[in-house]
């Protein structure tokens, strides 16, 4: 299989790609031939424009039988200069006080925070009296009820925050681990060779055995009873 570039997600982006003329193939025509399922996508690959799979190696410049030269550093920056890197770029992270307006949100959160405000407002309200018996008013306390309901209220707010903080920088410790430790079967200088997903380039060819993932977009170049399982892709 030869890989393209990883898939993006619906809220994700690839990271772009320069300038490809310096192979027979631009980054916009390899996005157009992904896009196409079935026999669309024959029907495109086997026009005149491509020349079936060979024609697609050719253009790319990669031998089809003993795929890239492990070598040649400059054709690989060449390649991710043209076509971007395999790799998709994380979401930015959310700031502490996005995190607490999130968190603000909460149907129950909203509720008493309306109650806080109607409470310490008619905490200050009063009623004209009729008569004045001389004695001295009573020092005005009921506001604290309200300011109570308010203090619970952002105590609840800051501690959902910071646990949510805490468990997406876990999230992402995790993650990165786990992409470190993910490896590709790849096709260079005639022999199968692991390297690390992220340094996967366009051109590649890539070995695939059973339960493997499939680690970026690309065109099968040779199999042999290959079944592929895209539910978590297309949900179906």
């Amino acid at each position: 299989m030869s890989p393209f570039k990883k898939k993006p997600t619906a809220d994700t982006a690839v990271v772009s790609g320069g300038d490809s003329s310096m192979f027979d193939i631009t980054l916009d025509q390899l996005k157009e031939l992904m896009e196409l399922r079935g026999k669309d996508l024959m029907e495109k690959l086997n026009s005149s424009e491509y020349n079936g799979v060979k024609g697609i190696l050719e253009k790319l410049k990669v031998d089809g039988n003993k795929g890239l030269d492990s070598n040649n550093q400059q054709d690989f920056e060449q390649r991710r200069t043209a076509f971007g890197k395999n790799e998709i770029p994380p979401k930015p992270t959310k700031t502490f006080f996005r995190l607490c307006w999130d968190a603000l949100h909460d149907m129950l959160l909203v509720i008493l925070l309306i109650c806080a405000v109607v409470s310490i407002g008619l905490s200050f309200y009063k009623p004209p009296k009729e008569g004045d018996d001389g004695k001295e008013d009573e020092p005005n306390i009921e506001w604290i009820e309200g300011v109570a309901i308010l203090a619970a209220v952002l105590v609840v707010v800051f501690v959902t925050a910071f646990n949510d903080w805490r468990k997406e920088r876990q999230f992402r410790g995790l993650q990165n681990e786990i992409e470190k430790d993910q490896q590709a079967s790849v096709i260079r200088d005639n022999l199968i060779k692991q390297i690390p997903i992220a340094e996967l380039v366009v051109g590649d060819l890539c070995f695939i055995k059973y339960g493997d993932l499939v680690q970026a977009d690309g065109l099968v170049v040779q199999s042999s009873d290959l079944k592929i399982d895209e539910s978590s892709i297309t949900g179906s």
